[in-house]
């Protein structure tokens, strides 16, 4: 069985790109939707937006399928 979890993904309206995690542990940007940081909640996108990218952002959702474990 499956469930659907609503997840946020930030992209920098300027640039075009998409804020997602650095390997290093802080936040970068990607051109690439598939590299995207995903966030759980609504509210974490909208802080990254302004801590990272300061003004003219969007924020998308969208729904991520996973198993429901018994």
């Amino acid at each position: 069985m499956y469930e659907f979890k609503q997840r946020f993904i930030v992209q920098d309206l300027e640039s075009g790109e998409f804020l997602c995690a650095d390997p290093a542990g802080g936040i970068t940007q990607t051109p690439y939707i598939k590299q995207a940081g995903k966030f759980d909640y609504q509210e974490d996108a909208m802080d990254a937006g302004i801590d990272e990218i300061g003004e003219q952002f969007a924020i998308f959702s969208f729904f991520e399928r996973s198993e429901v474990k018994s």
